[in-house]
């Protein structure tokens, strides 16, 4: 038993890879050449060729997919699919360390569904997290609010978009909020509706299947062909989502609960994607913004040790 916990936090180490060359990925594709809603369309797209790929090669009948098993993958693909169009817009307004901040507090949704539907235990750790992630999310909003009142003229590296157009960030990502963490609670329903089974891989090709086919196939007949930086980036960054998703699946699988294994993958990615904006993408955080990050981060801490 101790050996299969161990193994499960190993396969939690690699989705927490995943998940920070995801994020980084993302900022790295926020440029004039890439369009958000193509980009997400080509991380559906090669996410669903990967994990049909993997599918076929490790064992041709394992597209045999239970009902149950399609039904979940595929709800987590839609409201996947609407979180990352929804995210990769929002990087046009804002930066990569706050936007991915708010991204990974999702992680209170599948911890709120770990409580209300499964009973896991509730305590008083798991209370503050979650009112910490709400303060954090203010605070964030301070600081989106403190750059668009900065007088014309001031230097802002994050964005160069106009202040009307920087107000539309924060809605965008409270939207992405809340559908990435029912995408997420999708790999809790899963385990727990098929407890000692694994069926991630044929779990995430539905899911990837589903998002491209809800969101990324209109996408592609309003705009056109991918270009090849975003059909390259597509890939790479479906290569680090199939990973995240995946590990995180089978680490649970292995013994990891919901209640540490969100916390863990989102918020040591949260960790290298907001240094990686600092120190790569030269970020600036207003005072409002650093608290905002420190106390995400807290959040993200209290709800994994309690």
């Amino acid at each position: 038993m101790d050996g299969d916990v161990t193994l499960g936090y190993l396969l939690l180490f690699s989705a927490l890879l995943g998940y920070s060359l995801l994020g980084i990925f993302h900022k790295v594709a926020d440029r004039p050449q890439c369009r958000p809603n193509v980009i997400a369309a080509m991380l559906l797209f090669w996410g669903g060729v990967l994990t049909t790929t993997q599918v076929l090669v490790s064992n041709p009948g394992g597209l045999n997919v239970p009902p149950r098993v399609a039904l979940i993958g595929a709800a987590g693909g839609v409201f996947a699919g609407l979180a990352l169009l929804t995210f990769q817009w929002a990087l046009r307004f804002g930066k990569i360390s706050t936007s991915w901040l708010i991204l990974q507090l999702s992680v209170s949704v599948p911890i709120l569904v770990s409580l209300v539907v499964y009973r896991e235990r509730l305590n008083l750790g798991k209370v503050i997290g979650v009112g910490l992630v709400l303060g954090a999310i203010l605070l964030l909003w301070w600081d989106k609010r403190t750059e668009r009142e900065k007088p014309p003229g001031a230097a802002d590296d994050a964005t160069h978009a106009t202040p009307l157009a920087k107000a539309k960030w924060l809605p965008l990502m409270i939207f992405a909020f809340l559908a990435n963490g029912l995408a997420a609670s999708s790999q809790k329903v899963l385990s727990e509706t098929f407890p000692g089974r694994d069926f991630s891989w044929q779990f995430t090709v539905s899911l990837y299947w589903t998002g491209f086919l809800f969101t990324g196939a209109v996408s592609l007949l309003r705009n056109g062909l991918p270009n090849r930086q975003e059909a390259s980036l597509g890939l790479i960054m479906a290569v680090a989502s199939v990973v995240g998703n995946v590990m995180l699946v089978k680490a649970m699988g292995h013994g990891v609960s919901g209640s540490v294994a969100y916390p863990i993958a989102n918020g040591g990615s949260l960790f290298i994607v907001v240094a990686a904006g600092v120190l790569l993408f030269k970020e600036r955080l207003t005072p409002a913004g650093v608290c905002g990050v420190l106390l995400g981060l807290t959040a993200i801490l209290v709800l994994m040790l309690t």
